[in-house]
């Protein structure tokens, strides 16, 4: 198992493929396993890394509090000591806030940028409500009840609809070797609570790709929009998907993906 210590913290990672390098940054609670569905058919092309963020799978830290911008130093210190040079940077939800930081503070060390279902500063009503899972973890509420609050935040209407896609994925939850602690997805609810990037949008000089989810309730379409307005060189593309883009669109985004960075 792959594990390289860079900025104070071991990260787990993984290398696919070969070609010019893409790096897939994942969201809140998810580790890199979330990019599976995609990870196959871009590392025909791309050298892709994945990666477990601070706080998720395998990799471990100090439990210092965690940032945006602690996150971003993080996939820096990835790169550089990887020797990706100038890599396509794509995040997906808590990973969208997260690349919007590097490209921000870092424009001169990546190329094209993607941002998947984000925001540049989350809203209480989707702060509030992915808290409920949150709260109830601390208070060991059961985890049926926990998935069911759970899934229709991230899920739209064709994943929903299917019960053995649902069976499947809940079971996939419950089968994690290295389920999130609620110490560490709490550490990683303060960064979608404290981030507020829309003043460094100005600053992102590389070509950005903002992808929505037409079902999405956690990114509203106005959130897209205002990344698009802000952000210099940047193009809307919109899915037939909720916020787990990646599980119920994989083909769909993988397809606009290769548009974008081809």
């Amino acid at each position: 198992m792959p594990k390289i210590n860079v900025n104070n913290a071991n990260f787990y990672y993984e290398l696919h493929g070969s070609g010019y390098p893409v790096v897939l940054v994942a969201g809140y609670t998810c580790d890199h396993l979330v990019w599976m569905p995609v990870l196959e058919e871009l590392s025909k092309q791309f050298q892709v890394l994945i990666f477990d963020n601070r706080g998720a799978g395998q990799t471990t830290d100090n439990n210092e509090p965690l940032s945006a911008e602690l996150m971003a130093q993080d996939v820096i210190a990835l790169l550089e000591q990887l020797r990706l040079n100038q890599p396509h940077i794509i995040g997906q939800s808590m990973g969208g806030t997260i690349v919007q930081d590097v490209a921000s503070y870092y424009p001169e060390k990546i190329n094209k940028l993607g941002i998947l279902t984000s925001s540049a500063k989350w809203r209480q009503a989707m702060l509030r409500g992915l808290k409920s899972t949150l709260l109830m973890r601390q208070q060991n509420v059961d985890f049926d009840l926990i998935f069911e609050v759970l899934i229709p935040q991230i899920f739209g209407e064709t994943f929903l609809s299917n019960q053995e896609t649902v069976t499947t994925f809940k079971q996939l939850m419950l089968d994690n070797p290295f389920p999130q602690s609620v110490a560490n997805q709490e550490r990683q609810f303060a960064v979608l609570e404290n981030f507020d990037g829309r003043k460094r949008l100005k600053n992102i000089q590389a070509e950005t790709l903002v992808i929505h989810g037409k079902q999405d309730i956690i990114t509203l379409l106005d959130e897209s929009e205002y990344l698009v307005s802000q952000i210099p060189r940047a193009t809307l593309v919109q899915l037939d998907a909720a916020h787990g883009v990646t599980l119920e669109a994989p083909q769909q985004l993988t397809k606009t993906l290769f548009d974008f960075l081809s």
